[in-house]
């Protein structure tokens, strides 16, 4: 295999001997630097040496469970492609539900505070969505922001701000209208060890301790005194989370508590006021 010619077809064929077959024709295209309709078009043509090389190294790693988003630099969410390496998060589908929900407030010249923003994409799909709302997202990683930034830059979002912070170093924020976060909500606990992917993502982005609740309970007593009137604070968490939210909320002194199912029926998202 390493000194022979190899047609697209024969390559893809190989790979899927190891891979997911839907893995190998995106992993495939990006090598191409083509779309998918042209490798059925051209199944008869021959790889480069140097193509051939890449892709099998592609391959091979994802073959490792390294998330396709890394190999391929980019994930979709909401409407948009991210750019995406390892010094951030995954985008998962499921992170769409608070966009989705902070989009059916009335936003125009309100005032927002996203803690975590990772790849950027909760942040820059608010601010796309609504032009006339002022955002500011933080996180405690210089390459997350790093990320964000070309992000934000690559989108033409004008809205967003991006700060270095630590939610567990003091706040000196403004009060806002809405305060949003994915934080790390993972027990490392309870993992088995073969999750797909998974243990390429940044640890303190993911876990968390007691049993995932750390950063959730200091973001749920901390935004309390962060947000306006009538404010509103959203978290995603674990399914299995959502009625220790409710007690930790209650504690803190939210009156108003709201639980989103995601797209499998389970809690994921919470709205406490």
């Amino acid at each position: 295999m390493k000194h022979l010619k190899i047609k697209i077809s024969e390559a893809i064929d190989f790979a899927n001997l190891t891979i997911d077959a839907f893995d190998t024709e995106l992993l495939m295209c990006f090598v191409k630097k083509v779309d998918r309709s042209y490798l059925y078009a051209h199944r008869n043509e021959f790889l480069t040496k140097e193509e051939k090389i890449y892709f099998f190294e592609l391959v091979e790693m994802r073959k490792l469970k390294k998330p396709l988003a890394y190999l391929l630099g980019k994930k979709g969410f909401w409407k948009n492609d991210f750019y995406i390496n390892s010094s951030v998060l995954v985008p998962r589908p499921e992170t769409e539900i608070l966009v989705e929900k902070i989009l059916d407030y009335d936003l125009t010249g309100k005032e927002l505070l996203e803690l975590g923003v990772g790849s950027g994409v909760i942040s820059i799909s608010l601010g796309l969505e609504n032009h006339k709302l002022s955002i500011i997202g933080t996180d405690s990683s210089i390459d997350a922001l790093t990320v964000a930034n070309i992000n934000s830059k690559k989108l033409n979002s004008e809205n967003v701000i991006f700060l270095n912070h630590d939610w567990n170093n003091k706040w000196l924020f403004p009060k806002m209208d809405f305060i949003v976060s994915n934080p790390p909500y993972v027990s490392k606990s309870e993992l088995i060890g073969n999750e797909d992917g998974i243990w390429f993502e940044p640890e303190m982005a993911l876990f968390s301790d007691d049993a995932g609740m750390t950063d959730i309970k200091t973001i749920i007593f901390k935004s309390i005194n962060f947000l306006k009137n009538n404010g509103k604070l959203l978290l995603e968490h674990a399914p299995n989370q959502a009625k220790k939210i409710v007690k930790e909320a209650k504690k803190a002194g939210y009156t108003k508590i709201e639980q989103i199912n995601d797209y499998n029926g389970l809690s994921r998202v919470s709205i406490l006021s």
